[in-house]
């Protein structure tokens, strides 16, 4: 008896799924021993060169926590698009000072300083790769029946579904601001063939010098797809007069007389 067959999106996402608990647990034990061979290294050296008793732990849970932090902060900044300089150089000045700890106490051999600054590399690397994931989030998944077609043809909603009103009240306030400017960058996406998407929008409105979060992203794409704007009445020449809600009757049938 075969197996009933799974959904080709649904396996993906578990498969995806494991990936990242997989990653995340190695960068955890990755991370809690370098961690814990850089506080080891500190506290000895601080020890060794006149910071007896508590001076020393203390001078190891700072540098520790220091690194922590501004691995945190440098994350969660990329994640918001913020500036990064700070925290960088928060993050770069602990991984130094922690470096010439485990340095310092290693064997003066090649091998000997490789060891040593082991621990402090690994760090990096899983500081390198937690900002790789904060970076590039999971992808929006868009239905068919609410792709947009790709050229400047594309059809225009009907306008009895269009809400010339304010986005709900729920929605942010800097959100409703930015959305008149995420309509026109998304037009801007349509007239050159891109489709819309978080990432597309995102990088449009970061180039123009708007802070642009992923989830911020991904509430305008929404916005923009759930409230399309109106099309504007043509007011041009030769076009149809408005109509007042009454049906056009001939004269005669307004006069009474015969045609």
């Amino acid at each position: 008896m075969s197996e009933p067959n799974t959904p080709l999106p649904t396996r993906v996402d578990r498969a995806a799924r494991v990936e990242g608990v997989v990653q995340v647990v190695i960068m955890l034990a990755i991370g809690a021993a370098a961690a814990a061979a850089s506080f080891t290294h500190v506290h000895d050296v601080a020890e060794a060169h006149g910071q007896p008793g508590w001076l020393a732990w203390a001078d190891a849970v700072v540098l520790e926590l220091m690194s922590v932090a501004g691995g945190l902060e440098l994350r969660r900044r990329k994640r918001l698009g913020a500036h990064l300089w700070f925290p960088a150089v928060v993050l770069v000045v602990a991984v130094v000072l922690s470096l010439g700890a485990q340095v310092v106490e290693a064997e003066p051999s090649v091998i000997g300083w490789l060891a040593a600054a082991l621990p402090a590399v690994g760090f990096l690397a899983m500081v390198k790769i937690a900002l790789g994931r904060a970076g590039h989030g999971p992808a929006v998944t868009v239905p068919a029946s609410a792709a947009v077609p790709d050229g400047p043809g594309r059809p225009q909603p009907p306008p009895t579904v269009a809400d010339d009103g304010p986005p709900p009240a729920t929605v942010d306030d800097e959100i409703r601001d930015l959305l008149p400017v995420a309509r026109k960058a998304a037009d801007d996406l349509a007239r050159e063939g891109r489709p819309l998407s978080r990432e597309a929008l995102a990088d449009v409105l970061r180039r123009q010098g708007h802070a642009m979060s992923n989830a911020r992203a991904s509430a305008l794409v929404k916005l923009i797809r759930d409230q399309p704007a109106r099309p504007e009445a043509s007011t041009g020449d030769g076009d149809a007069p408005p109509t007042t809600g009454k049906a056009d009757l001939p004269t005669a049938a307004v006069t009474g007389s015969p045609s």
